[in-house]
């Protein structure tokens, strides 16, 4: 079972690594997300796969490589049962793809422990 991701969770890229830096201190390759869905988990929404969108500060540019800008998959990670307005929600085995890495497993942060799926 994975835990629901909710518009509360960290996401970062695939660059990334280790646990994000403590507030306030910006998160290396922090995908911007974002949600209206109608199911909330400790009242925030959860996310489903339109909820990624733009990568910010990816640290791959700061070694000189290509710097992820943009979600533009998500290929793995989404719960099997539970949905929401008949998509089908996000979970902390999320699998995504950049404008950079056409697919890698991310370890995203749900900052929630309430509401598990399969």
């Amino acid at each position: 079972m994975g835990r629901v991701l909710t518009t509360a969770s960290t996401v970062t890229c695939p660059h990334a690594t280790g646990p994000p830096p403590p507030p306030p201190t910006p998160v290396p390759g922090l995908v911007k997300v974002s949600s209206t869905e109608k199911l909330k988990v400790l009242g925030s929404p959860v996310l489903v796969k339109t909820s990624l969108t733009t990568v910010s500060t990816c640290p791959n540019a700061a070694s000189g490589g290509a710097a992820c800008t943009s979600v533009t998959g998500v290929l793995g990670g989404e719960s099997a049962k539970l949905r929401t307005g008949g998509r089908p929600v996000l979970l902390d085995a999320l699998v995504l793809a950049t404008n950079v890495v056409p697919t890698s497993s991310v370890s995203p942060v749900p900052h929630q422990s309430k509401l598990s799926s399969v």
